[in-house]
């Protein structure tokens, strides 16, 4: 039960993350400086994942809740991650050529999305060390 809490958990921590930094122009606090979206490319999205990965890394290791054993896994999803994302972005504009509303479902979807894959991802690498 533990564990279903620790993921369940770190995937919360990633979309809270991802919402805080993505830094809109509705929200009601400022963009952090080096870690919010400087504008709506791919690039600055894959930064975001990255960074919301790292930012969440950071504090479970600080917490005590990123185990030794996992570092490695951790940093694998940490570069794999983010370069798969614009893959992800692609798909949605160019082959399933989303536009208006879908494209918006279609992009908020990864919210939750991301962090379960990188999840999944982490365990697999950390099952075969």
């Amino acid at each position: 039960m533990r564990t279903v809490l620790g993921k369940v958990g770190y995937v919360l921590a990633n979309m809270v993350v991802m919402v805080i930094l993505h830094g809109n122009s509705k929200q009601f606090w400022p963009k952090i400086p080096y870690l919010s979206l400087k504008n709506e490319s791919t690039g600055e999205h894959a930064r975001l994942l990255f960074n919301t990965l790292a930012v969440v890394t950071v504090f479970q290791a600080l917490f005590g809740r990123l185990p030794r054993e996992r570092w490695m896994a951790r940093g694998a999803v940490l570069a794999a991650m983010p370069a798969t994302l614009p893959v992800v972005i692609f798909i949605g504009q160019n082959v399933l050529r989303l536009k208006g509303q879908a494209a918006e479902t279609y992009n908020l979807s990864m919210v939750p999305i991301l962090p379960i894959a990188a999840m999944v991802a982490e365990d697999k690498i950390a099952a075969r060390a």
